[in-house]
């Protein structure tokens, strides 16, 4: 019995001895994975968000230019527009130097603010370049009532 004891004890401390691994050494492995899970998860991160901005400023760069062409287009339609309305008030100055009475008088009186107008419009037309996108629907809008308002007065005079 004793001998059987001595064969049972000896068996379990081969037993306990081959399959323990080093004290703590189960934990280790289980905080270097879980460091490695983290830093892959920082770096996975990093790559979305660095993704994300890449995709920000790709958008922005696109509204930018979308800004950029919107104002060429509305600029170069206009000023084509106050060409037509300058060569109509360069008639009716011409008209002025010649008129007589009630003709005169008309032209006399509203050739004075067609000018006015016609250079706030100019003015105005120009600051169309530094409107920001947030305000340019309200500065087109205005541009476009400012010339409805000189054609509308130099179709008056004619």
């Amino acid at each position: 019995m004793t001998r059987q004891l001595g064969t049972l004890a000896l068996g379990a401390a081969l037993l306990l001895g081959i399959g323990c691994e080093k004290p703590g050494a189960t934990e280790q492995q289980k905080e270097n994975q879980a460091g490695q899970d983290n830093a892959t998860a920082q770096q996975q991160s990093a790559r979305e968000s660095a993704s994300a901005e890449a995709e920000r400023e790709r958008t922005i760069a696109v509204a930018r230019a979308d800004l950029d062409r919107q104002r060429s287009d509305f600029r170069n339609d206009k000023q084509k527009d106050l060409d037509d309305l300058d060569v109509k008030i360069a008639n009716l100055e011409a008209k002025a130097k010649t008129a007589t009475g009630a003709d005169k008088a008309r032209l006399d009186q509203y050739l004075p603010t067609i000018r006015q107008q016609r250079t706030v419009l100019g003015n105005d037309l120009r600051s169309i370049d530094t409107a920001m996108g947030s305000t340019f629907d309200a500065v087109k809008e205005h541009i476009n009532h400012e010339y409805d308002t000189l054609k509308s007065a130099i179709d008056k005079a004619s």
